[in-house]
């Protein structure tokens, strides 16, 4: 009788079971969902923080208006003073439309480590996503904050320098290099620095911000041009 036994595949050459495929098949598809989620959720704190700029707007119009009451000549005297209630009106009002594009940046922000995970093959913890999500959340808070107590434009600056080196600094960590944080941080740079553009010029914002689409959506498509997005499906690396 012949008790040959049959010849032993490798271990690594084993070939994925149909449940092994279908978790490499729904891998993309579930972290597309979670970003999806994240964004959406991110929309309480920023929501909390629209609702603080409303409260200090509306006590701000408050105690200009009692000055304004005062009349006399020391109420006109400290009207025409410096007065930073007045001044912090401006402030508020970026604030309010830099949160109308808030969905806008976090996507694109968070579409960036995605594709840092397809492209090199990182692995990115929600946790991960989330500490990002946070760090851009207090650049509204930052605006907010610091927009009361200066210009509009240093105010911006300065928010966005402050949570940009936080993103940074943290991606140099998990993206496992100074290199592919220099492109957040370009990315960074070149976002906040289009919204910058938006929110002044009120006449030609759609204009501006519809260009920017453009770029950013052509931007991904050279990016992700080569990817075999079948690959998570046979376990096979992504070719960039």
């Amino acid at each position: 009788m012949d008790t040959a036994q049959p010849p032993m595949l490798p271990a690594g050459s084993l070939p994925a079971g149909p449940s092994e495929t279908s978790r490499r098949r729904n891998l993309v598809t579930l972290k597309l969902l979670f970003i999806a989620a994240l964004v959406l959720l991110l929309q309480l704190p920023l929501g909390l923080i629209n609702s603080l700029r409303q409260e200090r707007s509306n006590n701000r119009a408050e105690a200009n208006a009692r000055i304004a009451a005062r009349g006399g000549n020391e109420g006109r005297s400290e009207v025409s003073a410096y007065n930073p209630a007045a001044a912090a009106v401006e402030g508020y009002r970026m604030v309010e439309r830099a949160l109308k594009h808030s969905m806008l940046v976090l996507t694109l922000v968070f579409a960036a480590f995605f594709l840092f995970e397809t492209l090199v093959g990182l692995r990115l913890h929600a946790v991960h996503y989330g500490l990002v999500g946070a760090a851009m959340c207090l650049f509204y808070l930052a605006l907010l904050a610091l927009g009361e107590v200066l210009e509009p434009g240093p105010a911006y600056i300065l928010a966005a320098i402050a949570s940009s080196l936080l993103i940074v600094g943290y991606s140099a960590s998990i993206l496992r290099s100074w290199a592919r944080a220099t492109s957040i941080a370009a990315l960074l740079t070149a976002e906040y620095g289009v919204l910058y553009i938006v929110l002044r010029m009120e006449n030609f914002a759609l204009l501006a911000g519809t260009t920017a689409l453009f770029v950013v959506l052509a931007a991904l498509m050279y990016f992700t041009r080569n990817v075999d997005w079948f690959a998570h499906e046979s376990g096979k690396a992504v070719r960039a």
